[in-house]
């Protein structure tokens, strides 16, 4: 097998204020690997036959904003003569299980031990485990809503390994034989350095998080994780269970998710309004032990964010 000159790994969050650093860091490399499945239009966009717009039209993007920036920043790049390709082959397999239902087929037409079986029995539990959460939001019992969390914290964890795994194998066998080779990754998706390690040589890999400068010029630290993240991690890392800190870590994630905005665009005189947002919450529930989470949580749980974020801070002054 050949493998490129260097991979640079950038881990990134899809948000509108990350897509200049995005575009900063592919910049310069022969090949942009993006974390994403293949979407109908997309070589069309590139060269600028199919308008963004109507591009971003044939499929639901989750935060279409970023994506219209990273279109233009593409289009770009492929002018001057980077290729670029979408890599994601487990949502690439969930898409063909999805119109394999769609065709009037079901979960026992599936051939048992293959590929296809392997996705959907994991998306079937990280599912359960999804929808737990959702029931168990709605109850008054905070017990009940941290052990959900972390149940789904471990499905999670097993989710975001087998997919980490499918698209280092599939990466692997794509990366061009010279050259420079960009690969996007999603900000929890770590073990993908080890992976690509393992698969092309440890003076091949280099790391880079897009916003760690903005990180510590403007909060002193290298990272914004959220307790959620930091939940999934030690399940990723295989951590010696510790149901006082996955407890701890569940109920600030909890109290995070009521206070975080999560709209893709929201009024803010700021360069980085998530991440300046962000900061402030993470700085609000690092201070919380599980009691004044739940107590927190108690007051805010039918509140909006915004409401909920302002009575929070009034309540801290």
């Amino acid at each position: 097998m050949t493998t490129p000159s260097s991979i640079t790994l950038g881990f990134t969050v899809f948000r509108l204020e990350t897509a200049s650093f995005a575009a900063r860091a592919m910049g310069g490399h022969d090949l942009i690997v993006l974390e994403e499945p293949r979407t109908p239009g997309f070589e069309e966009m590139l060269s600028g036959e199919l308008p963004i717009d109507e591009y971003l039209m044939l499929t639901d993007f989750e935060f279409p904003e970023y994506a219209a920036a990273q279109c233009r920043t593409l289009q770009d790049l492929h002018a001057r003569g980077a290729t670029v390709m979408q890599v994601h082959p487990w949502m690439d397999e969930l898409a063909g299980i999805h119109e394999f239902f769609a065709a009037g087929n079901g979960p026992g037409d599936i051939p048992r031990g293959g590929r296809p079986w392997a996705v959907y029995a994991r998306e079937r539990d990280w599912s359960a485990k999804l929808l737990a959460f959702y029931k168990a939001a709605g109850r008054k019992d905070f017990d009940i809503i941290l052990t959900a969390v972390n149940d789904f914290a471990m499905a999670d964890a097993a989710k975001i390994s087998d997919m980490d795994r499918d698209r280092a194998a599939a990466l692997a066998n794509l990366l061009p034989a010279h050259g420079r080779a960009y690969v996007e990754c999603g900000a929890i998706h770590h073990d993908m350095v080890g992976l690509m390690i393992q698969a092309v040589g440890h003076g091949r890999v280099r790391t880079v998080h897009l916003i760690e400068e903005v990180c510590l010029t403007r909060y002193g630290r290298r990272r914004l994780i959220p307790p959620g993240d930091l939940l999934t991690f030690r399940h990723l890392l295989g951590a010696p269970r510790d149901p006082d800190q996955e407890h701890l870590l569940a109920a600030r994630a909890v109290v995070y998710n009521r206070l975080m905005e999560k709209d893709e665009s929201f009024e803010s005189a700021s360069p980085f309004p998530h991440m300046d947002a962000e900061a402030v919450v993470l700085q609000i529930v690092g201070g919380l032990g599980t009691e004044q989470c739940r107590e927190l949580f108690g007051r805010i749980r039918h509140l909006s964010v915004r409401e909920s974020l302002k009575l929070t801070l009034g309540k801290m002054s």
